[in-house]
Order: structure tokens, then sequence, then C-alpha cells
């Protein structure tokens, strides 16, 4: 009876082990061993001796197969990738918006040793500032000053004009009173007879002479018997403060001579200043640093606010536009192939181990007990010898 038990059970155990300590010499030893100055046969394991051959194998399946450049675009493309791509944009907005201050800050100090016309092309700076200079006039023709002053400096004008209104008359009428205005009036008389004498020759130089004394002593008198009057004091003071008011609210005539010349003095007094200050340093422009901390920050922190689900759209848009564009030149940059291969050689033979069988251990464990039926099935067949 026993001879028919032996020999299946024999095979049964030399196939199963023998397959058990073939998958085990692929791992093991991981070192190579010498008798008598020979290495002895199978050492290193299978794996361990051909690890970079290895390595250089799953390091081209993850090239060509894995991460290649069309499997990496349509990841992109996926709603999840762009979904994260925008609350990543989101989330870096708001993070600007919070901390807008401490950015400006920072970038100042990272500048702050470079000439304005380093940091700002100087050309393209005086460009935007004549354009806001004639965007402003053209917003300004038409409107009056009421609509422009705060009404609190309106309120402020007024009352000081009430108050002073009166002390405003009586200067006025000073200056009626002083030399000045005979020599003024004097002027203006012999002016006007000059052009008579081109008319009527048989007016002499002396005729007009006493001519625009006479009209000019004339003109005082009557003045200064005006000026003693109370009713003409009041007079003056309701015609300049109706002037006032007639002056803010008529439309400001930003195409008149006088605008036209304003505002081409204006671009000039800018392209000076822009000229005079393009080879100071940052630093040296104490100004225009506090302007930007003091008031980029609020302007930043208020429009990414305003309009923080757009500016993500588009950012999160054109991210992918980039990423998908330069992708090529981002694969050879990371080099895929090089880097897997690398990973592959620095990780210790334990860990191969461990990664190769979670991915194949159930299957060497049918080869192992595949071996045992094979062995079993031979030693049945010993027995029909028997």
């Amino acid at each position: 009876m026993i001879e028919y038990i032996v020999p299946p059970t024999v095979g049964a155990l030399i196939g199963y082990f023998t397959n058990y300590i073939a998958i085990k010499m692929l791992f093991k030893p991981v070192k190579p061993y010498y008798l008598f100055g020979k290495k002895v046969p199978f050492t290193p394991g299978l794996i361990p001796a051909k690890r970079e051959k290895l390595a250089e194998a799953i390091a081209k399946v993850v090239k060509e197969n894995l991460l290649t450049e069309e499997s990496i675009k349509r990841r992109l493309n996926h709603s999840k990738v762009r979904e994260s791509l925008l609350n990543f944009t989101e989330n870096f907005l708001s993070e600007l918006s919070r901390n807008s201050s401490l950015y400006v800050k920072q970038f100042i100090e990272k500048v702050e040793d470079k000439r304005l016309k380093d940091v700002i092309p100087q050309e393209l700076v005086n460009q935007k500032a004549e354009q806001l200079i004639e965007k402003g006039f053209r917003k300004l023709h038409g409107r009056s000053l009421r609509e422009l002053l705060p009404d609190r400096v309106e309120r402020e004008l007024e009352r000081t004009l009430n108050e002073k209104l009166d002390k405003f008359a009586e200067s006025l009428i000073e200056q009626l009173r002083s030399g000045q205005l005979s020599e003024v009036i004097y002027t203006a008389v012999m002016e006007n007879v000059s052009k008579l004498q081109s008319v009527l020759p048989l007016i002499t130089q002396g005729f007009a002479q006493t001519i625009a004394h006479k009209a000019t002593q004339l003109i005082e008198e009557m003045v200064e018997r005006v000026a003693n009057e109370p009713s003409f004091r009041l007079k003056l003071s309701k015609l300049l403060w109706t002037k006032f008011q007639t002056i803010l609210s008529s439309g400001i005539n930003t195409e008149s001579e006088l605008a036209v010349k304003l505002k081409e003095v204006l671009k000039t007094t800018v392209r000076e200043y822009l000229r005079e200050i393009e080879g100071k340093r940052i630093k040296e422009l104490s100004t225009l640093k506090e302007l930007l901390v003091e008031e980029l920050p609020p302007f930043i922190s208020s429009f990414i606010e305003s309009h923080k689900r757009e500016i993500a759209q588009l950012l999160a848009e054109k991210l992918l536009e980039v990423i998908e564009r330069e992708l090529p030149v981002i694969m050879e940059a990371i080099n895929v192939e090089e880097m897997v291969k690398e990973r592959v050689n620095s990780l210790p033979i334990e860990e191969v181990e461990e990664i190769v069988l979670k991915l194949i251990d159930e299957e060497l464990k049918h080869i192992t007990l595949l071996g045992g039926v094979l062995g079993f099935i031979i030693g049945l067949t010993q027995i029909l010898f028997i």
C-alpha cells in the first residue's frame, strides 16, 4: 500500500518546494557569494542581478505607455482636473487678496535697488499718463463743478465765500479807488481816442490827452460816489455770489482754448517729472513707495473680490493652454524615463521585492501550488511502472 502513497506525495513535495525556492531565488540572495574565488551560480538573485535592466524596462514602459503626452493631455481636459485647477486659482486669488499688503511690500523689497526705468518701461508710462489725462478731460467735458465737488467741499466753499464776501467787496472797492485804476482808465480812453484820430485827423494829440484826462476824472468821481452808497456794496455782494453759483453750475468746456492749453501744460509737466525720476532707484522714491504700499493693496483686494470667479476661470483656462502648449518641453525637462529609472535603482531591494509581490503575490502562490500538483501527477504516473 505504501508504495502507492509515497511516489505522489514525494512528487508533490518536490514540485511545491522546487517552485517555492525558484520564486525566492528571484530576489535572494541580494549580493553575490564566492567560493574559492569563483562566484557561486545564481548569486545574487535574478532581480538584484538584473536590477538596472529591470529599471530601464519599467522606465521605458512608463514613458511609452503610461505617462505619454497624449494621456496627460486627455487627463488635463478631464472635468475633475479642470475643477481642481479652478479651485486652486480661486484659493490663490483669495490668498492674494487677504495678504495683498504683504505681497506688495515683498515685491517692492525685491525691486527697490533697481532704477524705475528698469522696472517700468518709461515709454509705456508716458503713453498711459497721456491717455489718462485725455480720458480725464473727456469725462470732465460738459460736467459742472457742482457735480464734481463733494458736497462737503461745496458747502465749505460757500461758507467761506459767504464769510468773506463783504471783505472781498470792500477790497474790490479799494482797488477801484486806487491810483492803479486811474492808469487803467486813462490807458483805455487813450487807445479809443487814438483809433478816433485815425478817422478824424483834426483831433490833435494834446486834445486827445485832454479828453482822456477828463474822462478818467469823471469815471473816478462816479466810482467814488457809487462806492460810498450802501446799496452798491449790497449789489456787488449779490453779484459775486450769483457769479460763484453760475461758475459752480456751468458746464466745463474742455475744448476751449484755455482747456487745451491747460491739458498740454499738464502733459508736459508729467513728462518732465517722469523724465526726472526715471533714473532714480525705487528706494529713493519714498513718495512712490508709500503710494504703492498704501494704495495698491486695497485696489488689488477690491478688484479680486469683485471679479474673483471670472479671474479664476480665465487663469485656469490660460494655465491649461500654457501647460498643453509647453507639455513637450516640460516632459523633456522632467525626463520621465530617467526619473523612473533613478527611482527604481534607489529603492532597497526589499522594497522592490515588496512591490513585485504586491502585484503578483496571488499568481506566485498559484505557481507554487501548481508545482505541487504537477509533482503529484508525475508521482502517480510512476505507480504505473511498479
